[in-house]
């Protein structure tokens, strides 16, 4: 079965204090576009479409020719964001991810699980979850007899309703065409005067279509950057996340908290990295390679014991 893509990646993010549009900010060196972008790559859906508006060449400038992308000139809610993304999908078989572009920290296996669960559920619709504290300001999944019934924003839960922990992420599977009918009857008649992505699962239910959720372990995965503290804050679990995974496949990090390395660097096993190192962009470092403390590596290439010092010794 084909699996699409849409990215939404159109907002400007007035919180960022930026003139850049939010998903070009930068988490760990790389736009968060191209973090989302290249996990999907990953998972290789047959077709990326990237919504863009706000400042649309800065984004579309660090897309890839594969990357296909549609401006929406007004930022109308997400159901309409996603809508115009019709003329390229609309009478396309097949399931459609809907993501978030402020969300750098995805990862393919997520993905994978989602799109799984939805296939073996026999699903018009998923919805990715997570469980929250109750006090949390998300929308929360309302169930009934293991069917989401709908998604209700925090402040017009009702009394009856305040103990949901189960949120929803905004990230979602579709069936495609599924998606684009009921797209084309959600209206904007709400205090936003906004047409909402969320509306479609209230439609599939009244058609009766199988609407259900996925429920991640680390709603930090799919959280949404909106402001430079989020942006630091995402920074820091990518970093701590990346050098577990080389330590866990061989690879010596003296001092984790102050080594910095980008997620499409490649160590060989026995490669050992000092304190204050910082490794970026499509660099490769051999096996047995040896980095000396406080080196910037940028897109280069080290082949099998390699030694690297910044600073020379008497």
């Amino acid at each position: 079965m084909n699996v699409y893509a849409i990215v939404l990646a159109a907002g400007k993010g007035t919180r960022m204090k930026s003139d850049k549009p939010k998903v070009v900010h930068e988490v760990l060196y790389k736009p968060m576009i191209n973090h989302v972008v290249d996990e999907l790559k990953k998972l290789g859906v047959d077709e990326t479409i990237v919504i863009v508006g706000h400042k649309a060449d800065e984004v579309k400038a660090l897309l890839n020719d594969d990357v296909k992308t549609v401006y929406q000139k007004e930022q109308l809610g997400t159901g309409h964001a996603v809508l115009m993304a019709k003329d390229v999908l609309g009478d396309k078989e097949g399931m459609t991810l809907v993501l978030n572009g402020d969300a750098p920290l995805i990862r393919v296996e997520t993905l994978k699980g989602m799109i799984e669960a939805h296939q073996q559920a026999h699903n018009m619709a998923t919805v990715m979850s997570a469980d929250c504290d109750p006090s949390t300001h998300y929308g929360r999944i309302v169930k009934e007899n293991g069917q989401v019934k709908g998604i209700v924003e925090f402040k017009d839960l009702q009394s009856d309703q305040m103990d949901i922990t189960e949120m929803n992420t905004g990230e979602y599977c579709f069936d495609n065409q599924a998606l684009f009918e009921a797209l084309s009857k959600v209206s904007n008649e709400n205090a936003q005067n906004e047409y909402y992505l969320t509306d479609v699962i209230g439609i599939m239910n009244d058609e009766g279509k199988k609407v259900d959720a996925y429920k991640i372990e680390d709603f930090n995965e799919v959280g949404g950057v909106n402001d430079r503290v989020a942006l630091e804050e995402s920074t820091k679990m990518l970093q701590k996340r990346i050098n577990q995974q080389w330590l866990t496949a061989g690879v010596s990090i003296i001092d984790a908290s102050t080594t910095y390395i980008g997620r499409d660097v490649v160590i060989g096993a026995d490669s050992v990295i000092e304190p204050g190192c910082i490794i970026r962009g499509h660099s490769t470092i051999g096996k047995n390679c040896h980095i000396g403390p406080y080196c910037v590596l940028d897109d280069v290439t080290l082949e099998d014991n390699t030694v690297v010092e910044a600073f020379t010794k008497r």
